[in-house]
């Protein structure tokens, strides 16, 4: 996948995943996204600390939400993951 279709994927789950449709994917919106990617993927649930840790790793500007730009490093995240299956 080339950075433009990086992009165009992670555009693709923000609007997905973005429930509220507030602009922000936040915590509960996250941790759904990730469940549900856990499950596809035939892997555990992840934990509480561990999704906490994702939002602080994406949340660059520290508002507690993931702003699309910011969401944009976990579709690269996802990508690599899902190369590597």
């Amino acid at each position: 996948m080339n950075s433009l279709q990086v992009i165009e994927f992670s555009n693709r789950v923000f609007d997905k995943y973005d429930k509220n449709k507030s602009g922000f994917i936040e915590k509960d919106e996250l941790t759904l996204l990730l469940n549900n990617l856990a499950k596809e993927i035939n892997s555990q649930l992840p934990t509480k600390k561990e999704i906490d840790y994702i939002v602080r790793y994406l949340d660059k500007n520290n508002d507690q939400k993931i702003s699309r730009n910011e969401f944009q490093e976990l579709g690269k995240l996802m990508v690599k993951a899902f190369q590597g299956i």
